[in-house]
Parts: structure tokens; sequence; C-alpha cells
């Protein structure tokens, strides 16, 4: 996660990152509360108002992509799935019968497509039984023995939807993939040694892979994408540079920050930025990035001081709120849609465990509940926003954020309270 040092450098690595999208010229309409509710039942149906905007999908399939910076050199060869395959078994001499590796070269042969429920629904009895005879309906069903075990295998690896593989040509300029900013940033280029440093200019080509997958398993596929990128980078002597974050990262750093099915290290993904807040002459409010990886929204917090210490609190209470929205989000195999739940309760467990592959426990509160309950409401896209990705504020409950009194810098006072006492701060990060 990104340091506090932020709040000042993200100001200026984007542009016009304070100001909001172009709105529409406003129509007379009933008062808007804080928490972005128009009080109306939402039925023209606009996602951005009304009741559409407090109703919040997870995706039921995502993708992460990678772009893994060669060394400097003319233009390299695509590798093939085979040449990837091989480095993976050769990068896990022992575990060659173990099923995640097994899994691991299950995504790598697997072209992209798209796949979606129908793959493992049932045929369905009431055409295929014979009516007259009584028999059991399920009975007068001959399956094919080798359908059966394809049917079994895609249920085995239903969340591992396929492999993208592509050179990408970096370019210069207005046509470069990579904002020039963002590589020449110390924040986010923080993990590199100086030597990496000075190598970016002259790394012109870059590998992408992209995984699809579904999120299932404690994110199952995303796990094992991160795992073939360390394999691949480590080999070709690359730098790993995430299009979410807008992070480079060297292999050792991206290997300590790898996302761990026993571990739930979510904060390890995720980039949280500072922004002016829209709402409050020098306020501050904090946005996520990387939640795309989850099949989720990525997050807000605003109503925030420009205040250190109640900006590491916020940070703390988005990454609590970061790990409950991944396992929330996981994929139902029925098909059925999944949605956030209406109130998210953020607790210090919840908190703590984000950070667990690097653990670090909040400093005693006393007497605070060590609880907070939040609502999350979509907002209008803004120019900063990651390409293509929702963003949801966190809100009070409705109970509360919808009253137009609603006073949402007081309520966030009063949840980090909750949460972490009156000063009880947690220490900044490096």
């Amino acid at each position: 996660m990104l340091a506090l040092g932020l709040l000042v450098g993200a100001c200026e690595r984007r542009v016009d990152e304070g100001k909001a999208a172009p709105t529409p010229e406003p129509t007379p309409e009933p008062a808007v509360s804080e928490s972005g509710d128009s009080g109306d039942s939402g039925e023209s149906g606009d996602p951005l108002s009304g009741e559409a905007a407090h109703t919040i999908p997870f995706a039921d399939r995502t993708s992460m992509g990678y772009l893994l910076l060669l060394p400097a050199g003319p233009e390299p060869k695509v590798p093939t799935r085979a040449t990837l395959r091989g480095l993976v078994e050769q990068a896990f001499p022992d575990r060659r019968r173990d099923g995640e590796i097994d899994l691991l070269l299950t995504l790598i042969d697997t072209e992209p497509h798209a796949t979606d429920f129908g793959t493992l629904e049932l045929p369905n009895f009431d055409d295929v039984a014979d009516e007259e005879s009584g028999a059991d309906k399920r009975e007068t069903i001959e399956v094919d023995p080798t359908e059966a075990v394809a049917k079994r295998e895609r249920a085995r690896s239903f969340d591992l939807l396929g492999l993208h593989i592509e050179l990408v040509r970096l370019g210069l300029g207005e046509d470069t993939t990579i904002p020039a900013s963002a590589l020449a940033d110390p924040v986010l280029t923080r993990d590199l040694s100086p030597a990496e440093r000075e190598s970016l200019p002259g790394r012109g080509w870059a590998l992408l892979l992209r995984a699809d997958y579904r999120n299932q398993h404690d994110v199952r596929g995303l796990r094992l994408h991160q795992t073939l990128v360390r394999v691949v980078a480590e080999h070709y002597g690359a730098l790993i540079h995430d299009p979410d974050t807008l992070e480079t990262m060297s292999v050792q750093a991206f290997t300590d920050r790898r996302l761990r099915a026993s571990a739930g290290n979510v904060a390890d993904q995720l980039a949280i930025v500072p922004f002016p807040d829209p709402h409050r002459e020098g306020g501050v409010r904090l946005a996520t990035r990387g939640m795309r990886r989850f099949g989720c929204v990525d997050l807000e917090l605003d109503g925030l001081d420009a205040d250190p210490q109640m900006l590491q609190q916020a940070s703390d209470l988005l990454a609590g709120l970061a790990a409950i929205l991944a396992k929330e989000g996981e994929v139902d195999a029925s098909g059925l849609a999944v949605v956030v739940p209406e109130e998210l309760e953020v607790t210090r467990a919840a908190i703590e465990g984000s950070y667990e592959a690097r653990p670090r426990t909040l400093l005693s509160c006393g007497d605070c509940e060590g609880r907070a309950v939040v609502h999350l409401v979509e907002r209008p896209p803004e120019d900063h926003d990651p390409q293509g990705h929702v963003v949801a504020r966190v809100v009070a409950p409705r109970t509360d954020s919808d009253e137009a009194d609603y006073d949402h810098p007081h309520w966030v006072r009063e949840a980090l309270g909750q949460l972490f006492g009156d000063a009880g701060f947690a220490a900044p990060r490096p």
C-alpha cells in the first residue's frame, strides 16, 4: 500500500485530479443527501442516482494483467504457451503433481474465451424423460464417459478462464503505454534499486500476461497468475508493472507482496491514493486502486482532514473494508448475481487480517467498540478513476446517510473513533 508521502506527490501526478468529470445541466429534483441518494425511487435506471446507486454488484469474472518490462535489446519473441509451461515446470520440479501447479498449467493452456455459467448446467430433465414410462427422469439420460470427464474437469477449473500473452512496445511521449510520470515517481518505484530505476528508460518492450478468472477459492486465479508472473519475470530479468496501481517493482518485492491463500493479505495488493475533497475546501479523500482484481469496485472515503493520524486510520479502515469485500465477492457457482450487502461491518480483526503477510497490531483503543458499520454508494466517474472501473463512496448506513441533515465528516470521525478510539492511532507505515 502506498505510504502517506503520496499526499503531496499524488495530486501532481495526474491531470486535474481534484476536478470532477463534467456533469449534465442540473434539472429540478429532490434535495440530494451527502450519500449521493436523490431520494427518488430510481425508476429511471440511472446507475448514478436513486436506488440504483446503492445496488453494487460484484463482477462474475474479472482479469488482471501485468506488464513485464524486458531488458533493453532488440524486439524479443513472444513466448509460446509451451515455453511458459516449461518455465513453471522447471521452477517447481518437485511439485509437478501438486494440485495448484497442475491448475496453473491448465490456466496457461487455456485460450481466452467467453466462458459463462452455462458450462456447468444440468440437462433439462423435463425434455428428455419418457413421460409415460414412469421411470426416474435422471435414469433416462445417457452420459458419454468422455463428456462426463470433461465436465468434471471444467468444474475443477471453473474459476480459471484463460491467459492472454502479448508483446507490447512501450512507446514514447503521448503514445507511451505507461505514463512517464509513473516511471519517474520515487514512491511508485520505491521497491526498485538505483540500478533498476536507471534501467527503466531503456526497457522499450514489455510482455503482457493477463489472466481471466472468477473470484473463487481465495481468488485462486489471481494467486496462480502471480506465481506465473514471478517465474516469467525472473527468467527474463524483467521488472513488473501493475497498471492498476501504477507501481513498478522488482521480482523480489512482487514476491513479498503476492496474494497468499493462508494470509488474505489484501492490503498488499492495493494502493491508497489521496486526492482533494471536492466537498470541503482543504479536505482530503482517499481512494483505493487495485480492487478490480477481486471483482470489486474501488473505494473512496472523503470528509477527511489533512492530518497524518486521521489519514492513517482512514487508510486502515479502507484496507479492512477491502479484505471484507474480497471475501464477500466470491462468485456463486449457481450463477446467481452477488451484490454488495446493504451494510458492511469493518472490524479491527479485519484490518489486521488484511496486513497478515506482514503482521502488525493496531494500538490498543481502551473502551472503543472496535467495529464500524458502513454503506457503499456508487458515485459519478471522475477523470482520475481507473479506466472503465466503478468507484463507490464509503458512507454511513442509510438510516443516517439518507437523511437531509447527514453530516458526513462528523460520521467519519465517529466511525474512526469506534474503530481506533480517540487517541489510538496506528503507527504510520514507512
